[in-house]
């Protein structure tokens, strides 16, 4: 039975922030809230986003359209997780 789609975002969330927190080196003791800005640079830079997107194209089966990389659907993991799940992203 597929997942409910708060269920595909809540999963999506939890694997975003895991592979943030293995890719900052501080996967045991680092703590993301959802809703915190990622691009202001204290989180991720520039590099590490587009590092976190191949990630997540691959991870989720979601292939994510260059008029879609703006900031407006990757500002956090809350975001970005409601974007991926709107194009269908499988958990």
């Amino acid at each position: 039975m597929p997942l409910s789609l708060p269920a595909v975002r809540e999963e999506i969330e939890r694997q975003i922030i895991a592979f943030l927190a293995n890719e900052l080196g501080q996967a045991t003791t680092w703590s993301l809230s959802p809703d915190e800005n990622l691009l202001t640079g204290e989180y991720i830079d520039s590099i590490g986003i587009m590092r976190l997107i191949a990630h997540v194209e691959t991870t989720v089966a979601v292939s994510i359209p260059p008029t879609d990389l703006i900031a407006e659907n990757f500002r956090t993991v809350r975001v970005m997780a409601a974007y991926l799940a709107g194009q269908g992203a499988q958990v």
